[in-house]
């Protein structure tokens, strides 16, 4: 009778082996990004011939991070290695996941999951069910077409979502991201990334729900009018858009914003008082514009042109578009910026522009002043 359960001891041994005493995945000590460290591990499998998930491998006792990327999975089942209480963190980018299994993830402290680059079209609504504590979502690059079958009212702390190259544009023209009918986003959205989806166009309200939205990535759509921004942005990047035109009203009550990125449009002008009514702006590129020859010497507004104590920006870029001059008129608030980049357009070298020289960029900075 020993004997029987001493071999019965190491066949449940065997098939349930812990990941890290085996060659088949790197067992390391955890970094967080946060400040506090956390005594832990990162175990990571990536690139690896062998879909771990298919074995019985169990995680160690205290375990943040579980690295599954790029091991052709293409269903994810219940497994032991997606059942822990300390983990933090799973990556299982760049795969070939079609499927999901209901009860496949069970981490109630998991607060990072990156799927993105896999071939999803589908999540069930109780997929998530188990993840409560999730704050981090990355779907980016799967192959989601509405937000139907996408339920996110479950992760009631998801605070930042990424869902570049979806085709869910056509599907939001009649719904919204944050709609409260079940499927939608909740008002704890911090950071969303919707670039390239297809969208032609915002709607009206389209963001009335997001109360705190303090980072949007919307660029590489179709937008060809600046919609309604929501006032508590600190980002907003609306690249790679055929947008036309910009005005000052574009931009208005959006005293927040710290970083706006405007490159690859088709405007031919930068209009005054474009950016007149952001205090708190830091960074602003406008870069790649080949149809963009004029930049009004207003577009910051007047009193900086005197006085340049009101003029917070620190980083502008116009490298890329077909500018030829600017006035002389700019140089008080340019004057301070820390980094300037002019190169790539067809400056009209004559006395209209030598005021550029006058310029006092930090040296540490000169390699943005071309």
């Amino acid at each position: 009778m020993f004997v029987y359960l001493l071999i019965l001891g190491l066949i449940i041994q065997i098939n349930c082996a812990i990941i890290c005493d085996s060659d088949v995945c790197l067992c390391k000590r955890y970094n967080s990004d946060k400040q506090q460290e956390l005594e832990g591990l990162k175990v990571v499998c990536a690139h690896k011939q062998v879909n771990v998930l298919q074995n019985n491998y169990t995680l160690p006792d205290l375990v943040h991070s579980l690295d599954l990327s790029f091991i052709n999975i293409s269903i994810i089942h219940s497994s032991p290695l997606l059942t822990s209480d300390t983990l933090l963190e799973l990556i299982l980018n760049d795969n070939v996941i079609t499927q999901i299994d209901v009860d496949s993830f069970q981490l109630p402290e998991l607060r990072k999951l990156d799927l993105s680059n896999n071939q999803l079209e589908f999540i069930d609504k109780d997929t998530f069910k188990s993840v409560k504590k999730l704050e981090y979502l990355n779907l980016a690059n799967n192959r989601f077409t509405t937000f139907t079958k996408l339920m996110f009212h479950r992760l009631s702390n998801l605070n930042e979502i990424i869902l570049d190259n979806n085709n869910l544009g056509p599907a939001l023209r009649n719904s919204n991201l944050f709609d409260r009918s079940g499927f939608g986003l909740t008002d704890k959205i911090k950071t969303l990334s919707i670039s390239g989806i297809n969208l032609n166009k915002v709607p009206d309200n389209f963001f009335v729900d997001a109360y705190d939205l303090r980072k949007l990535i919307i660029s590489k759509n179709n937008i060809s009018q600046i919609f309604e921004i929501p006032f508590t942005l600190e980002y907003l990047d609306l690249s790679d858009n055929p947008i036309t035109e910009i005005f000052g009203e574009d931009f208005t009550d959006l005293v927040a914003l710290k970083v706006l990125k405007l490159n690859n449009l088709q405007i031919q002008s930068v209009p005054e008082s474009a950016f007149q009514h952001l205090p708190a702006l830091k960074t602003l590129e406008i870069e790649r514009n080949r149809n963009l020859t004029s930049f009004s010497k207003l577009a910051f507004g007047r009193e900086v042109l005197v006085d340049a104590d009101n003029f917070g920006l620190e980083r502008l870029s116009l490298k890329g578009s077909r500018l030829s001059q600017l006035d002389e008129d700019l140089l008080t608030p340019f004057g301070v910026l820390t980094e300037l980049d002019l190169q790539g357009n067809p400056w009209k070298c004559d006395c209209q522009i030598v005021w550029l020289k006058q310029l006092q960029i930090s040296e540490e900075s000169n390699d943005h002043l071309r």
